[in-house]
């Protein structure tokens, strides 16, 4: 199966590159979805925050997903770890959905695994991505 090509905005790759490297210290098991993130970044593309195509998930970006298992559909903010929030649906990009859905399309669809076993969820929308809002920060 061909890698899929992941987009990241260059202000936030390091980062991102630096809570993978705390996560995954030591190879644990617990974070395995973390690790294949990790050498995604190797075949990854960074770009400058106004290079960002509109259709990509990066961090702060308010994504519409629907769970192809149940039917349902959420909608989610991806966020860096200090920011999650599970009752305002603030979701870490080291939970595994927040892994799945970093620098991916809109109309992808993503298979992970969840604590409650192997999800499968398409991209339906991006409500709001802050590259596309012209809202770049360092």
């Amino acid at each position: 199966m061909a890698t899929k090509i992941r987009y990241f905005n260059a202000y936030d790759i390091d980062r991102i590159r630096g809570f993978l490297e705390l996560a995954t210290v030591g190879g644990s098991q617990r974070y395995r979805y973390l690790l294949g993130l990790k050498q995604e970044l190797e075949y990854s593309v960074i770009l400058a925050p106004e290079e960002m195509p509109a259709d990509v998930v990066t961090m702060n970006s308010q994504v519409c997903i629907n769970d192809l298992s149940n039917g349902g559909t959420v909608t989610v903010t991806l966020v860096f770890p200090q920011e999650a929030d599970y009752e305002q649906k603030k979701v870490s990009l080291l939970a595994p959905l927040g892994a799945a859905l970093l620098g991916c399309h809109a109309g992808e669809e993503i298979c992970y695994e969840a604590p409650g076993g192997r999800k499968k969820i398409v991209i339906t929308d991006i409500l709001y991505q802050p590259e596309a809002a012209k809202e770049y920060s360092l």
